[in-house]
């Protein structure tokens, strides 16, 4: 835009932001008046004038030629908005070094677990924008940044103000080309050196194998298309092992539900509610509810299988008089405890009969030198004779408790389909039996104080 007054030319660029001048004049000895010239640009020009440009063109005779002689100021575009993930959606599995130098495959920490009510991301809005001005003195808007807007899935809900999105459930939280997700179900090929020990708050479900050392944890339920081999397996829920279980003497499972398997062997087994398998060879079992060895083998043979109602089997024992031993009628937790107070018990008399021979060949030779150092010594002794007093007081009472407990539980039955061989040992209860010859479909139960054999 140009605007011609008299022989002064104003021009304003395209966009507003700048302003330029040109004097017209043929004869350079002839000069402008700056007030003239200043008052007829401000007509214009309302913004961002640079009069002391106007002053050094008249001083120095600049005519004929164009002068940028205002400048404004250019509107800053808005930044686009982003959603901001609360979660590591670019996980990566990198294996961990550790302190000696050597590398941890197993703590690689691949899965984002979330609860109910997790923020899981939030949109942030466009940012950053301001208005500009023309020379003309008119406010030119900025660009308006682009609003970005959620993709989601299942167990995920919007806030009302739709700026947030939250879990509705618990689980792993995913990130998939934009869309998030957050399934109660793990899915997975293996537990190995690919995926390292597995943490979730939900189910998982293992195509193939968990492998020697590795560990898996779930709130949810195990489900394992493979075999399991020395591994660590708990779940708040219940535990499928398709192909089975081989401990190599090391491998726990631990379950606050059902435990089935093809097969346990050389396993600690713990589960609240029943076990089931083929075949339980070699194994510490603990459970609250029944074990049940079914299938055509029905085989149970070596270790210790502790169940709170029954055991049921078609084979105990084997042909070589391995030793199994067979405890029903209990809580496992109470006989364990028992057990273990029991050897405690006996330790702290062991340690008291100490004590008191100790004070007694100190009073004695009191009696006869009453050294500072011996008396020392006794009083010490004193103090540590009334702490194991105290803590025998204590576990006998404990003792007592879980004895009555025992005692008070419903007794427990062990069932054989087929034969249970000599070198079992078993126990209801209080009572105890040793199978010194085979016998076959037959029920073992406690009648008034003994163990006694009715029919299968």
């Amino acid at each position: 835009m140009k605007e011609k007054l008299s022989n002064i030319f104003i021009e304003i660029s395209r966009n507003g932001l700048e302003g330029y001048i040109t004097l017209i004049c043929k004869d350079t000895n002839l000069s402008f008046d700056y007030d003239e010239v200043i008052s007829i640009v401000k007509e214009k020009i309302k913004f961002g004038l640079k009069s002391s440009i106007i002053k050094d063109i008249i001083d120095n005779k600049i005519y004929n030629e164009r002068v940028c002689i205002a400048e404004g100021i250019p509107p800053v575009e808005e930044k686009d908005g982003y959603i901001k993930y609360y979660f590591d959606e670019n996980k990566k599995v990198i294996p961990k070094l550790k302190k000696d130098g050597t590398v941890d495959y197993r703590d690689l920490d691949l899965v984002n677990n979330v609860n109910k009510g997790d923020v899981l991301a939030e949109i942030i809005l466009p940012f950053g924008g301001k208005n500009g001005r023309s020379v003309t003195g008119e406010n030119i808007p900025y660009k308006k940044g682009r609003v970005p807007s959620f993709k989601y899935g299942k167990n995920i809900k919007k806030t009302d103000n739709g700026l947030y999105l939250v879990s509705t459930g618990r689980g792993q939280v995913k990130l998939v080309n934009g869309r998030l997700t957050v399934s109660n179900v793990l899915e997975i090929s293996s537990v190995d050196n690919s995926t390292g020990n597995i943490e979730f708050n939900g189910s998982v479900k293992v195509k193939e194998n968990v492998i020697n050392g590795f560990q898996l944890k779930a709130e949810g339920d195990i489900e394992i298309f493979g075999v399991v081999e020395g591994a660590n397996i708990e779940s708040l829920g219940d535990i499928l092992i398709r192909k089975g279980v081989q401990g190599y003497n090391i491998g726990k499972i631990s379950s606050k539900g059902n435990v089935v398997a093809k097969f346990i062997e050389n396993s600690f087994i713990s589960c609240r509610r029943d076990l089931t398998a083929e075949a339980i060879m070699h194994s510490e079992v603990i459970c609250n509810g029944t074990v049940n060895a079914i299938g055509k083998k029905g085989l149970l043979v070596g270790g210790i299988c502790r169940a709170r109602k029954e055991i049921r089997a078609k084979t105990i024992g084997s042909r070589m008089a391995t030793s199994t031993v067979l405890e029903v009628g209990v809580e496992p937790e109470n006989k364990i405890k028992y057990e273990k107070l029991e050897e405690e018990v006996f330790t702290i008399r062991k340690n008291l009969n100490k004590i008191e021979k100790s004070l007694n060949v100190l009073e004695n030779a009191l009696k006869f030198n009453e050294s500072e150092e011996k008396k020392k010594l006794y009083v010490k002794l004193k103090k540590v004779e009334k702490t194991l007093k105290t803590n025998l007081d204590k576990s006998n009472k404990e003792l007592k408790l879980i004895k009555n407990e025992i005692n008070n539980v419903s007794r427990g039955r062990i069932k054989v389909e087929g034969i249970i061989y000599p070198g079992v040992k078993i126990v209801i209860g209080d009572s105890v039996m040793f199978i010194r010859d085979e016998m076959s479909n037959c029920t073992f139960y406690e009648d008034e104080g003994e163990i006694k054999i009715g029919p299968y």
